[in-house]
C-alpha cells in the first residue's frame, strides 16, 4: 500500500472537504498534521463515523485519549476497534471489551468471553443484515441497495464487504472519488482483499492516475498472481507510458494465464 498520504488525498479518500479532514486530524491527534499513514486512515474514518452518529467531539477525544493510556506503548490505536453501542463508546480488542471513556471492562454475562464475542456484537449483526439486504436489492433497485450498504458501513465502518459493494455501485455511477474512498476503507478493514485492491486500481486508472494505478495492479498480482485482468491492464498502462518491454512482459503473462484458464 502507499506509505504516506497528504491532507488533500486524505480528504478525497474520506469524502470530505480539506477543512473537515484537518479538523478530524486535530480531533484524533490533538494537533495539526500534514502527512498520514494508511493506518491513520483507520482512526480518521472511525472518528468521522462517530461524528456522523452524533457523538460529540469532546467524547471522542476523551475516548481516544483513554485508549492511548490503556494500550501498550508499542501498539497503535488502529489495532483496536472503537464504536458506539447504545449510549457507550466501546473498545474491542480481540476478546476484551471496555468502556472507552472510563476504562471499565465490559463482560457478556450470557456467553463465555472469547474471541468471537466482539465480532458477533449487535452492531456487527445489524451491519451484516443491512449488507445482505443490499445484495438482495442490487438486481432490481441499485439505489436502495446503495442505501443499504451505506447504512451497513455507518453501523460498522469496518465492514469490508459492504465497502467493496458500495464502492462498486458508486464507481458505476461515475462517483470515482467516493468509490475510491470505500475501496480504501475495505482495505483498512481487510488488507488482503483482492477484489478491493483490483477495484481500487481500476478507479485510479479511470481517474487517469497511471502511476498509482500501476502500483495498485502490482499489489493485486502480489496477492493473486492468477488475476488475469490485472496483467492486461498493466500492459495497457505501460504501453501508454511508452515502456514497451514492461508492456510486452505483462501481455505475455496475460496470454499465458488466459490459455490456462478453464473454458
Amino acid at each position: 500500500m502507499k506509505q504516506a498520504y497528504s491532507m488533500k488525498e486524505v480528504a478525497g479518500l474520506l469524502g470530505c472537504t480539506g477543512e473537515a479532514a484537518r479538523k478530524l486530524a486535530e480531533l484524533v491527534w490533538g494537533a495539526p498534521r500534514d502527512v498520514f499513514t494508511f493506518q491513520d486512515l483507520v482512526l480518521l474514518r472511525t472518528a468521522k463515523a462517530l461524528l456522523e452518529r452524533r457523538v460529540s467531539r469532546s467524547r471522542i477525544a476523551r475516548a481516544l485519549e483513554r485508549c492511548r493510556q490503556q494500550l501498550a506503548t508499542e501498539r497503535p490505536l488502529s489495532s483496536v476497534a472503537l464504536q458506539q453501542e447504545g449510549a457507550e463508546l466501546v473498545v474491542g480488542d480481540g476478546p476484551a471489551r471496555w468502556n472507552a471513556e472510563t476504562g471499565q471492562a465490559l463482560l457478556d454475562f450470557h456467553q463465555p468471553v472469547r474471541a468471537a464475542t466482539w465480532l458477533k456484537a449487535p452492531a456487527q449483526r445489524d451491519a451484516d443484515s443491512l449488507f445482505a439486504r443490499g445484495v438482495a436489492l442490487e438486481q432490481d433497485d441499485a439505489a436502495d441497495a446503495l442505501a443499504s450498504y451505506s447504512e451497513a458501513v455507518a453501523v460498522n465502518p469496518l465492514h469490508a464487504d459492504a465497502h467493496v459493494n458500495l464502492g462498486r455501485l458508486l464507481h458505476q455511477r461515475g462517483e470515482l472519488k467516493e468509490a475510491e474512498a470505500h475501496y480504501t476503507a475495505a482495505l483498512v478493514a481487510r488488507p488482503d482483499d483482492v477484489t478491493a485492491h483490483f477495484n481500487l486500481a481500476v478507479v485510479t486508472d479511470d481517474q487517469g492516475r497511471i502511476d498509482d494505478a500501476i502500483t495498485r495492479y502490482q499489489e493485486t498480482i502480489e496477492l493473486d498472481p492468477s488475476c488475469v485482468d490485472a496483467y492486461f491492464n498493466l500492459a495497457r498502462l505501460y504501453e501508454r507510458k511508452g515502456e514497451k518491454i514492461a508492456a510486452i512482459r505483462h501481455l505475455k503473462d496475460y496470454r499465458r494465464l488466459s490459455q490456462q484458464a478453464p473454458a
